[in-house]
């Protein structure tokens, strides 16, 4: 969890958007119908810019914080510190990716019964 944490707020967009799009992508995969693809591909570009926003917000709070705070900004390890902040956020990346990759497997499924089921 502390990596959900460590992304921010917009790890909770991410998280609704992704299980909006997993849902939809599961009605596909089981019931395919070629109607359903534009909202999913809709509901994955809403989640992969959200995940572009995500690591910008959080690469600007990483900015801004640690040249606010005079400890960090001039402690000798302020490379670690940053090399920190980077490594936190990637947070929405890595849930974002994980859910994407996941409703693309999904669609997948639902395009070899479309195959699978033409006449």
């Amino acid at each position: 969890m502390a990596w959900f944490v460590a992304g921010g707020f917009i790890m909770w967009v991410l998280l609704f958007e992704g299980v909006l799009a997993l849902s939809v992508a599961i009605d596909f995969a089981r019931r395919p119908i070629a109607g359903k693809l534009d909202r999913i591909y809709s509901l994955s570009r809403a989640l992969a810019w959200s995940m572009v926003v995500g690591v910008a917000a959080d690469l600007m709070a990483v900015g801004t914080k640690i040249p606010h705070n005079p400890a960090w900004a001039k402690s000798p390890d302020l490379g670690l510190l940053v090399l920190e902040g980077f490594a936190e956020s990637m947070a929405p990346l890595i849930l974002g990716g994980a859910l994407l990759s996941t409703v693309y497997l999904l669609v997948a499924a639902g395009h070899a019964k479309l195959r699978d089921c033409a006449p």
